[in-house]
């Protein structure tokens, strides 16, 4: 409640004041806006033509070149190399057209657009040189020189354009404020015109061309070499491809030390089954019986020939000599030793046995013979498979001490090409930046000439009256506030309890 009250208090001692101090009041309010509107009548109008200026990509990089040049390939599409626009672009854009050179040539075409204001501009004009003149005094006393004309103007002029990057865009505005619209229109046309000319005049460069193009013939010669260098160690070692010669090896010594690996447990396998036959073979009779019978000696078949033909001899010889002869004896005594062995013979039986390969003992040999080609043919597999990985380990290593020399041959051969193909394309771009620049083509072009001012920026008078009345009420209860507290009559029961300190028991009205 105490602060509502007091709340209702300031309104209600504000009200009165105005209505006190109505006079002074209506006054000043009258005074400022009178002010404002006569100033806002009276200023010379401000016109302003605005130019947009558009940043493209370097116009020389768009370039037909030819497919071997960028990736070696015989692809009959046409490269086109086109960059985009950086920040660096236009800001760079930006300083050229804010420079001071720019401005004095345009000044130099078409002189001061503001030479021929009016009155009112004049005694700006005027006022302008007595607030330099602190400055002009400054520069006599340390003997520098003072701006020319020209070079004030310029100074000036410079200070009406504004040049400003349209956010999100390659788009750059121009703006240049004059009290003319047709000459704000035109001085701004010129400076664009001036602004071209500038740029197509330091774009161009006649000699680039030529250091490019005899540094790409070097480069091209360095390529030449490290390419034949490249190729010998190709033919010398036979790598053409090395990662996929390198694959291809060891995928082939993969699947051989598969198949030593088999063979090995082959070997190993027809070996067991040697041994396992061998073994059976030691238990198993080679021969079997076939049949058995009961012959006569056959020595007998051969003595008793001899002993008939020892008795004929005998009886032809006791024709001739006597009994007791050593003839007749001779034969007595080998017929009487026949005689005793064919009767030690007769008593004695010849029993012969017939026998045959046992079946399953040949079986187990032809097994056994077999289990043994086996063996011999795994182990003859395995020693071929053991040198062929031999052979591609070694050609692995080979291919990996050779690899690093054509490798480092392949770099080489890599890093002059990039460097061959980097001058050929900067010779190609300032051939065609050149050409370019002749046709007045470049990489900034006007997208909006400059716009004819149809209503000045400034003075903006319903703006400027609104400010009138917003200022005139300001200080007019300003004025009423300081002329309340100069007056020392109480008019007010809140006064007189401020001042005396007592609360205000009745108030006496006047009547007229």
């Amino acid at each position: 409640m105490g602060i509502s009250a007091t709340i209702e208090q300031e309104i209600e001692y504000w009200l009165h004041l105005l209505l006190r101090r109505q006079t002074i009041v209506t006054r000043v309010f009258l005074a400022v806006l009178g002010l404002v509107t006569i100033a806002s009548l009276l200023w010379p109008p401000t016109f302003e033509s605005t130019g947009k200026v558009l940043v493209q990509a370097n116009p020389s990089q768009l370039l037909v070149v030819s497919p071997a040049i960028e990736s070696g390939t015989q692809s009959s599409q046409p490269t086109v190399l086109t960059s985009p626009v950086a920040q660096e672009d236009l800001n760079s854009e930006t300083e050229l057209l804010s420079s001071r050179y720019l401005m004095e040539r345009t000044v130099e075409q078409l002189g001061n657009p503001d030479e021929k204001a009016g009155m009112t501009q004049r005694v700006a004009d005027s006022v302008g040189a007595i607030l330099d003149l602190p400055q002009s005094g400054y520069n006599l006393i340390h003997a520098l020189a003072n701006p020319t004309d020209k070079q004030s103007a310029v100074i000036k002029l410079s200070r009406k354009l504004e040049v400003n990057v349209i956010k999100r865009s390659n788009i750059i505005e121009v703006s240049f404020a004059s009290h003319d619209g047709r000459r704000a229109q035109a001085f701004l046309t010129r400076f664009l015109d001036e602004y071209l000319e500038l740029h197509a005049h330091i774009s161009q460069d006649p000699a680039a061309e030529l250091v490019f193009l005899k540094q790409a013939e070097v480069l091209n010669e360095r390529l030449h070499i490290s390419e034949e260098s490249l190729r010998n160690a190709q033919m010398q070692t036979g790598i053409n491809d090395l990662e996929a010669q390198r694959s291809a090896a060891v995928t082939q010594l993969y699947n051989l030390e598969g198949e030593e690996s088999k063979a090995n447990a082959d070997l190993a396998a027809a070996q067991k089954q040697a041994e396992f036959i061998e073994k059976q073979m030691a238990t198993t009779p080679q021969r079997q019986m076939k049949e058995s019978q009961i012959v006569q000696n056959m020595a007998l078949q051969t003595i008793k020939p001899q002993v008939l033909q020892l008795e004929t001899q005998r009886a032809e010889l006791l024709n001739r000599y006597q009994p007791t002869s050593q003839k007749i004896r001779d034969i007595d005594a080998q017929l009487a030793a026949a005689r005793k062995i064919l009767s030690r013979e007769n008593a004695t039986e010849v029993r012969q046995n017939t026998t045959d390969i046992n079946p399953t003992w040949a079986t187990l040999d032809a097994a056994l013979a077999q289990a043994r080609y086996q063996a011999a043919s795994e182990q003859a597999s395995q020693q071929a498979l053991l040198k062929q990985i031999d052979g591609f380990r070694n050609q692995l290593n080979k291919l990996s001490s050779d690899g690093l020399t054509v490798q480092r041959l392949q770099r080489q051969v890599d890093v002059d090409k990039e460097a061959y193909l980097s001058y050929l394309r900067k010779g190609e771009e300032a051939r065609a930046a050149q050409a370019l620049n002749q046709k007045k083509i470049l990489k900034v072009s006007i997208v909006q000439p400059p716009t004819y001012p149809i209503r000045p920026i400034f003075p903006n008078v319903p703006l400027n009256t609104a400010a009138g009345i917003v200022l005139g009420l300001i200080f007019g209860v300003a004025a009423a506030y300081w002329q309340e507290n100069s007056d020392e009559t109480l008019y007010s029961p809140a006064a007189v309890s401020e001042v005396s300190g007592l609360p205000v028991a009745a108030v006496i009205m006047e009547r007229n």
